[in-house]
């Protein structure tokens, strides 16, 4: 065949309409793919940069937010300065912090090293007083004003959003741990009593 005919004569026309589908099947499909990637990927960014920004609060001064106690009178972490606080957060809905909260009851009758605060991120108040009246949790009970919006939003380096939370402040109302893992009376009992660092109360059992 001379250069320069056409491929008529090889592809009839219904063949080529056919093979230009096919192709234009393959262009959607690798773009779609690509675009699954991309997406992806940005999800993935987008989380990493989240629970980034949420842990750089750990040395910084903590976040005030609006507190109030149960019978609602105004608080403030101001409250707590001159000393160094434990800061226990937990919900209703919140299973393992039923037990937690029966152990340190147990703990907050003995001379305690740091200031204790449990703060309730939750939006039902009934349900709170129900919790500690079952658990038999007399101690120092704040509510966040915004329910679980602090949860949600990731303050007091709470990444990944999860209860029960324990953080440390020093005296200056500084953010300096926290941690997922505080569980144990004995762990509690390390932390409130004998003043040590959350880190290794963990570390420890």
């Amino acid at each position: 065949m001379k250069q320069g005919v056409k491929l008529n004569y090889l592809f009839p026309s219904r063949l080529r309409r056919f093979v230009n589908i096919q192709i234009k099947g393959l262009l959607i499909l690798s773009l779609s793919a690509a675009c699954v990637v991309f997406s992806n990927a940005s999800v993935a960014n987008s989380y990493e940069e989240k629970v980034q920004k949420s842990l750089a609060a750990i040395g910084q001064p903590i976040e005030a937010i609006d507190l109030a106690s149960l019978d609602g009178q105004s608080r403030s972490f101001s409250e707590l300065q001159g000393r160094a606080s434990v800061i226990y957060f937990f919900a209703s809905w919140c299973a393992p912090c039923y037990k937690t909260l029966r152990d340190i009851e147990q703990i907050r009758q003995q001379k305690l090293d740091v200031n204790l605060v449990v703060i309730a991120l939750d939006d039902d108040k009934s349900a709170v007083s129900a919790m500690l009246k079952k658990t038999g949790f007399t101690g120092e009970t704040w509510l966040a004003n915004d329910g679980a919006k602090p949860l949600k939003t990731r303050l007091f380096a709470n990444a990944y959003k999860v209860l029960p939370y324990v953080i440390k402040l020093d005296s200056n109302l500084v953010l300096v741990e926290h941690s997922y893992d505080i569980k144990s009376l004995a762990q509690w009992q390390e932390v409130l009593a004998a003043g040590k660092p959350l880190s290794q109360a963990t570390l420890g059992n």
